[in-house]
């Protein structure tokens, strides 16, 4: 049951305040926090097992589901602020606010490799439009990657549009900052380092996936920067037809992340010899 309090009306209230400051890239760093937006995502949070260090809710704006997430989130030590409308919209960074905001703690999930299986990660280079970034966090989830390493010039991977395009990815696949003067181990270890690009020198559906891989991804208009070219073992590219020049950069890098988990899954399903 929520604990009922005040309805916060001024946005200088200090947990307000807090929760504004998120919406600053250097803010998020320093204090290892970021938003998450609606009643999904922030039940889909919670049910990560993530733990909100404090959850804004408009109670005249609440649903059943809501209410549930806010008790859900108190049990588990979450402060909760009540707060009017006018409150929530400066909290909010949509242009129409679902009523319920959360300030959830930077995850820092472990890399983890399952017994038999080869690494897959995915290398984000320069991609500073916020909804490829999140889209392929996303695909890179849905095919069970391994981890996504950010480098240099990409957008922040916790800047609300990225989060609510990540639908919950956040809360489920370790992200990495990526220096290329010192890349991972885990990265470095894949022998298969494949650069997206349009022209490429192997067709993507010719690549082994199965081996352990570490996919880049570069900005759509500018390409890959070169130091990503560098760490590149080979380019991979997807064939196009009808004159078509490119393909979005969370398009094309969720066609090879699912192609990557095709193969993955036959092999998985192929039968033992008796």
């Amino acid at each position: 049951m929520e604990t009922v309090g005040p309805v916060i009306s001024s946005v200088h209230n200090q947990w307000v305040k807090y929760a504004r400051s998120l919406h600053r890239r250097s803010a998020r760093s320093s204090e290892r926090a970021f938003l998450v937006e609606g009643p999904r995502l922030v039940a889909d949070a919670l049910a990560a097992g993530a733990v909100p260090r404090v959850i804004f809710h408009d109670p005249a704006n609440a649903s059943a589901s809501t209410v549930q997430s806010v008790a859900d989130a108190e049990n588990r030590g979450a402060r909760v602020v009540r707060v009017t409308p006018v409150v929530m919209r400066a909290l909010a960074d949509t242009e129409t606010p679902q009523g319920f905001i959360a300030v959830f703690p930077i995850p820092e999930l472990p890399i983890t490799i399952p017994s038999g299986v080869e690494p897959l990660y995915l290398v984000v280079d320069a991609i500073r439009d916020p909804g490829n970034l999140g889209t392929l966090i996303r695909s890179a989830a849905a095919v069970s990657a391994h981890a996504v390493f950010v480098a240099p010039g990409t957008t922040d991977p916790f800047a609300p549009k990225v989060v609510r395009a990540g639908m919950g990815a956040h809360f489920r696949l370790p992200l990495r900052q990526l220096d290329w003067t010192r890349p991972e181990p885990a990265m470095v270890s894949c022998g298969q380092r494949l650069a997206a690009e349009a022209g490429g020198s192997v067709v993507y559906d010719s690549v082994d996936w199965r081996r352990a891989s570490c996919l880049i991804v570069g900005n759509e208009a500018s390409g890959l920067s070169g130091a990503a070219r560098a760490f590149a073992t080979e380019s991979v590219s997807i064939p196009l037809g009808s004159d078509v020049e490119s393909l979005n950069a969370a398009v094309a890098g969720s066609v090879l992340l699912f192609e990557a988990a095709r193969q993955r899954r036959r092999q998985e399903l192929r039968p033992t010899a008796n």
